[in-house]
């Protein structure tokens, strides 16, 4: 589509390309003017942080990168910041507020249960939403309404490649252990028990688990007592559960695969499983912070060592990379903030991410992102790069 391919001039005029040298850098004009204002009402204390506070440092990164190459339309961008201390009617005051202190556009937290209220507060005050990794299918415009976003796959597309994943490996006989405490973890597993079968494999065990229960014997127990062990075994929930899930299945002798989804995937859960537990995990999510993934994500990798004095620990500070470079391009394609205007050009631009190519649908549709899963293997305790994966079929929403 014509529409689609202006993006790449929209990014040529706005300076966004990671790969920008230095000496373009001083030559671009600095920002002047009143801030494009971002409000990130996020979870930055509390479980939920693990997966909150890397999106912020990635957000702030593409601020300054941004504002570094000439801002948004000739303005600077500003972020502003509150905590939702993982309590979802404390996420969504905070929501309120940031839009009372002039935010124009809301970053949200990565889940649908925990980020939904700072969702619900942008469309009702007119302006989009973005959650930076929210993969439950509700998190679009369905539920949430016209102007609220999410950069991540849904649980369809993460699930299904998982399960894709599984049976090609040919591991036919599948069982799972599946956290009912939030949609995610639910819906994660239902999706993969739906795909797994589409495609011929077998389910021999479906169990579920209560998030903060810290113990799976009885489930252990279910497992020991099937008339044949299962070839793999996907696990939906959060940390620090995921970890506790992996040390008491190897500990009662299950050293076949075990598989999860996007939650294992952060700076807790590796050393949590150290290098001797750490192996035969496989994990399906958002990215991986290698050479593997493009040329860019090295260059990324570098300008967040020169911010921060380290190297990332997780995938998940490219999720808010994404979020904030998504919104300044839509901002420069439309020419304003203005929720609807704003909404339109998420939705009719296609966005080349570290995260995978991102094409979202419109209202009608959702919303719904099409967007690949990245496949991880755990290798004595340190995530290593699989392959990328569009799943063949996925669960419809």
């Amino acid at each position: 589509m014509a529409v689609r391919a202006l993006l790449a001039l929209a990014l040529l005029a706005a300076g966004f390309a990671t790969q920008m040298t230095a000496s373009a850098q001083d030559a671009t004009p600095a920002p002047s003017g009143d801030p494009i204002v971002i409000g990130a009402a996020v979870h930055q204390s509390g479980w939920m942080a693990a997966y909150d506070l890397p999106p912020l440092e990635g957000a702030r990164l593409a601020v300054a990168q941004i504002n570094a190459a000439g801002g948004v339309l000739g303005r600077p961008l500003e972020l502003i910041d509150g905590d939702g201390q993982t309590d979802p009617a404390t996420v969504g005051n905070v929501a309120i507020e940031l839009i009372e202190a002039g935010a124009e556009v809301l970053i949200a937290p990565c889940d649908f249960d925990y980020g939904a209220p700072v969702s619900q507060a942008a469309q009702e005050a007119g302006i989009v939403g973005v959650s930076t990794c929210a993969s439950s299918p509700l998190y679009g415009s369905e539920a949430l309404g016209d102007k609220q976003f999410t950069t991540s796959m849904w649980n369809q597309t993460m699930s299904a490649a998982a399960a894709q994943f599984a049976f090609e490996q040919g591991w036919t006989n599948a069982a799972t252990i599946v956290d009912t405490s939030t949609e995610y973890t639910q819906s994660l597993g239902d999706y993969f028990v739906e795909t797994f079968n589409h495609l011929g494999g077998n389910v021999v065990s479906e169990d579920t688990y209560t998030m903060g229960d810290m113990q799976i014997s009885a489930q252990i127990q279910r497992l020991q007592n099937l008339p044949e062990p299962p070839d793999v075994i996907f696990l939906s929930t959060n940390m620090p559960d995921y970890a506790m899930m992996v040390r008491e299945l190897r500990a009662a002798g299950f050293e076949q695969p075990l598989m999860g989804g996007d939650a294992m995937d952060t700076a807790d859960f590796y050393p949590a499983v150290g290098a001797d537990l750490g192996n035969n995990i496989f994990i399906s999510t958002h990215s991986f912070l290698g050479d593997e993934v493009s040329p860019e994500m090295a260059e990324f990798l570098d300008l967040y060592e020169a911010e921060y004095g380290k190297a990332p620990e997780t995938a998940f500070v490219v999720m808010g990379w994404d979020t904030v470079n998504i919104i300044a391009q839509a901002i420069e394609y439309a020419g304003a903030t203005e929720g609807a205007a704003l909404a339109k050009a998420m939705e009719e631009l296609e966005f080349e991410l570290l995260s995978g190519n991102l094409d979202w649908a419109d209202a009608e549709g959702g919303h719904a992102p099409t967007k690949e899963a990245f496949i991880l293997e755990v290798v004595n305790g340190e995530p290593t790069f699989v392959q990328r994966l569009n799943p063949e079929w996925a669960p419809p929403a």
